[in-house]
This record gives structure tokens, C-alpha cells and sequence, in this order.
């Protein structure tokens, strides 16, 4: 397992900033640029940069289109959406950048408001609230109809995804639930099984593997997925390509976010299934909670999660590599 950061926009990639990520151990760097900016140019020289400092780019992502509404709902424009995904994947083999993320969560709340943890800012999220608001369209999107769009998006892209060398790594639903008056398909363990199966177990198509979303899934008995079990299942056939390592306050309906030591979900059995699968990719913070109020912020959240995880990963692979001696 590799120790990455997510998140990172091009003039994020400071000298300052990318020596601070070596020092905390960092291997790898995802990168988040408007699709304008991800030229061919512009994604080689995002590479060279991140190179040159001595750490792999793991990823650039689009940021505001890898989560296309036109796409996902079959609106206007889809086709001229699919088009530049294409090309943008085509431009990404080019420049020998391997990976991007792209979602299926159209529209609706992602947090109803904010709360503190540890005296740190944190996102919250309370599904009545969420529930209460209207519908994000002038008509209700089913399951069925997004499965119909998705089956057909897989279809059309994956092929070009192969070509190119890229893997398409798919984000679950965050919140894992309908709202809003739009389905929300990716909110369980078994719906990306499904979408797995769908791609054909292609190596081209994968999971990022978002603990904390993982951790707000009711599960089918209403108590929560089995988030060790789930990367069993998916990651022993290679499918999780990137984990976002956070955690919750509890499952749905209502959940606020923590600190990785201080949510409902055992960490270290999650860290500990990602050893067994043999899982090599990156391990990142995910929405590490603010801290404001202190002379070391805004590093301090971030620089503590960077070495929770190098812990986590150092004693779930030698605990693993002595079972299996």
C-alpha cells in the first residue's frame, strides 16, 4: 500500500507543499483540474511536476465534470459530454497518467450543515433535512433509469478507456441514498458488484473505495455494510484502485464526520482487509476535519491522519505477512 493525498489542485503543487508531502511520508499525489485546464500540454507538465519532486501521480481527475449530470440522467448535451470524456481519456494515455475518477451522484444535498469534533469543523449530514428539500428536477430519475444510462455509459466508454490505458476508477454515491427526486444506484457493496460484472471484470474498470461512505451505507438489514467484508469481496479480484480512509459518527440516517480514530468503524480490520486482498494501490485522508483555532492550523488534521495511516498500514501488512509466513 502506497500513502497518497487527494484534493490537490495544479497551483496546490508548490514547492513548499510538495516538499511538506515528502516529509510526511507521502508517495503519491491525485490531482483535481477544471476540464478547460486538462489539456494534453497541461496534463504532461502536471506530471513532470509531481515527478520532479520525487512522488508518483497516482491520478488527474476533472473536477467539475467527473460527475456529469447530462451524462448520468441522459440530459442535453450528453453526447457532447461523452465526446469530451474521450478525448480526455485519450490525452491522459498520452501523457502516460493512468487513472481518473469520474461519479454517478447527481445533484442533491451533500451535507445539511456543519458541526464541530474535537473542536475541529466537520461536514454533517441529517436525511430528514436532506428529505425535506425539493426535488432537484422537473421530474424523478428511478434506479432503473439510471442503471439503463450507466449500463449504456459503460458500454460506450470502457472501450475507450481500454485503448487509451486508463482506469476508470467509479466513486459511490455520497450520501449513499435517494433524495431529492434523483436515485442514488452506487449505495451498496452489491451495486458495484453489479457494476463490476457490467464492465466484464475489465482491469480498466475499478472502485474508489471511500471508507467513510462505506461506513453512512444502511446495509440490507439497516445496520450498516460491512465495510471488510465489501473490500474482500471487491478487492480480491483487483477492482479498488484508491481508498478515501474516514470515518463516520454512525450510519444513516443522520452521521457527522471524525477524525479516523473516533468514528463508529474499526479502522484497523479495514486496513487489515486491504492487506489480506493484497491491495497496492493509495491510501489517502478524506475530509479531514478543519482545525482553525489553533497556531498549527490548517496543517494539523492533515499531518495527524497522514501518520494514523502509515501506522494503520505498517501493522495491518506485517501482521498479515506473519499469518501468511
Amino acid at each position: 500500500m502506497k500513502l497518497g493525498v487527494s484534493h490537490q489542485a495544479p497551483d496546490m503543487l508548490t514547492p513548499g507543499r510538495l516538499a511538506y508531502l515528502r516529509q510526511m511520508g507521502v508517495q503519491q499525489v491525485e490531482v483535481r483540474a477544471p476540464s478547460d485546464y486538462c489539456t494534453y500540454d497541461n496534463l504532461v507538465r502536471i506530471r513532470e511536476m509531481v515527478e520532479a519532486a520525487g512522488l508518483g501521480l497516482f491520478e488527474v481527475m476533472r473536477s467539475d465534470r467527473y460527475n456529469s449530470e447530462a451524462i448520468a440522467l441522459g440530459l442535453p448535451g450528453r453526447d457532447a459530454e461523452m465526446e469530451r470524456l474521450k478525448q480526455f481519456l485519450r490525452d491522459l494515455g498520452r501523457a502516460g497518467i493512468d487513472t481518473t475518477t469520474y461519479a454517478w451522484h447527481t445533484g442533491g444535498v451533500y451535507a445539511t450543515g456543519s458541526t464541530t469534533t474535537r473542536g475541529c469543523r466537520t461536514r454533517l449530514f441529517e436525511l430528514d433535512e436532506a428529505l425535506a428539500r425539493p426535488n432537484a428536477y422537473d421530474r424523478e430519475y428511478s434506479d432503473d433509469e439510471l442503471w439503463e444510462n450507466y449500463e449504456r455509459f459503460i458500454r460506450e466508454i470502457l472501450p475507450v478507456a481500454e485503448e487509451a490505458g486508463v482506469r476508470l476508477q467509479l466513486h459511490p454515491n455520497d450520501p449513499p441514498v435517494t433524495h431529492q427526486g434523483v436515485a442514488r444506484i452506487f449505495r451498496s457493496t452489491d451495486a458495484f458488484a453489479r457494476a463490476m460484472e457490467l464492465a466484464g471484470h475489465s482491469d480498466h474498470s475499478g472502485i474508489l473505495f471511500c471508507v467513510g461512505t462505506w461506513g453512512q451505507m444502511t446495509g440490507e438489514d439497516g445496520h450498516g455494510e460491512d465495510v471488510a467484508a465489501a473490500i474482500r469481496e471487491l478487492g480480491s479480484r483487483g477492482h479498488i484502485y484508491q481508498v478515501h480512509f474516514r470515518n463516520v459518527s454512525s450510519t444513516l440516517p443522520d452521521f457527522h464526520e471524525t477524525f479516523p480514530e473516533d468514528g463508529y468503524l474499526n479502522m484497523y480490520s479495514i486496513m487489515k482487509a486491504l492487506a489480506e486482498v493484497g491491495f497496492g494501490g493509495m491510501v489517502v485522508p478524506d475530509h479531514v476535519p478543519v482545525c482553525e483555532d489553533s497556531d498549527a492550523a490548517p496543517r494539523t488534521g492533515e499531518a495527524l491522519v497522514f501518520g494514523y495511516i502509515r501506522a494503520l498500514m505498517q501493522a495491518a501488512e506485517t501482521e498479515v505477512a506473519a499469518a501468511q509466513a
